[in-house]
């Protein structure tokens, strides 16, 4: 008997989008960040994302509040990993009827405070009473301004890859809440990851940059994702792949390899984009004046083979799988 489990996440997600049928209004259906819908003259994205409790998050190492804003955070980095503007959300919540109302409405509370941030309304929802975990299901609605989105796919054979942020710091933000550490700066990275809105409406201006996606299940996985739907490979190359202060503090001090966590920690909701390479330094040093983010070129892609290398050597490390 064929299980779940032996097809992996994207199998999984490959082998069902078969089944669905299409429409002339859809520009771009499963397979990418968001789904890219015509309306009249706009093109509106949609996405949803769903957090389970011990899947996603752990009570024990955040609070109400910080699993509201990371529930929230998903659907929104995907929206700005298509260089458009979030807009409203739907939030489905199952809980069990003796969930504490302190608790559920924390969690709201944390939702509310990402959304009044990037200028989101709540726009409805549904809730469901369930013996199982904690739940909450959110879809973010967005639209692009113009008739330019950035897609997964789009990446040529030269492109530079390139990254808005430093990577990593969110998984070493969780090993810290998991193992009692001090390290503030890589626990706020975790407990409220920023989505990169501006920054990806910013790219998505300039015709240099080809395709983008947020760094969400790790940056090699995700950088892959890039080249696999471009017909391409990329290697990441890891003298450019330079860890944060924090990031490179806390590994010496714990013992950790801050390298692999910068290519397979997930949840860094940094965005990852393909450009030009005559223009690639100077959009990352433009975005880095403009931002501050710390913005850096860090591969290429190439046409001469498939799949992630980092250094020329093939990555086979995949990044998080839900079920694998």
């Amino acid at each position: 008997m064929k299980v779940v489990g032996g097809l992996g996440e994207f199998g999984l997600i490959e082998r069902l989008s078969k089944l669905a049928p299409g429409a002339s209004e859809l520009v771009k259906g499963i397979g990418d960040d968001c789904a890219v819908i015509r309306v009249n003259d706009t093109l509106l994205l949609a996405t949803c994302d769903v957090m389970i409790e011990d899947r996603h998050f752990r009570r024990t190492t955040l609070s109400p509040q910080d699993i509201g804003w990371r529930a929230a955070t998903a659907g929104v980095s995907d929206i700005a990993a298509m260089g458009g503007s979030p807009l409203f959300c739907l939030v489905t919540l199952a809980c069990r009827a003796d969930e504490e109302i302190a608790f559920v409405e924390d969690v709201y509370r944390g939702i509310g405070q990402i959304f009044a941030e990037y200028g989101i309304a709540l726009a409805g929802g549904d809730t469901a009473r369930t013996s199982g975990p904690f739940t909450l299901d959110i879809t973010t609605v967005g639209q692009v301004s113009g008739e330019r989105c950035l897609l997964r796919e789009g990446a040529r054979p030269g492109d530079m890859l390139a990254v808005t942020g430093p990577p990593g710091l969110s998984a070493a933000g969780l090993h810290a809440l998991e193992n009692g550490h001090e390290a503030p700066a890589l626990i706020a990275a975790h407990a409220r990851p920023r989505p990169r809105v501006a920054e990806g409406q910013w790219l998505c201006y300039s015709s240099a940059v080809h395709a983008m996606i947020d760094v969400s299940d790790g940056l090699a996985q995700d950088s892959g994702h890039l080249a696999e739907e471009s017909g391409l490979g990329v290697d990441i190359e890891p003298e450019r792949l330079r860890p944060s202060p924090a990031l490179q503090n806390y590994c010496r001090e714990h013992g950790l390899d801050a390298s692999a966590l910068m290519l397979r920690g997930g949840e860094d909701y940094e965005l990852a984009f393909a450009i030009e390479a005559d223009a690639a330094e100077g959009v990352v040093t433009s975005l880095n004046e403009r931002i501050g983010l710390g913005a850096a070129v860090i591969g290429r892609f190439t046409d001469a083979w498939r799949g992630v290398r980092v250094g020329g050597e093939t990555f086979s490390e995949s990044g998080f799988d839900h079920f694998r």
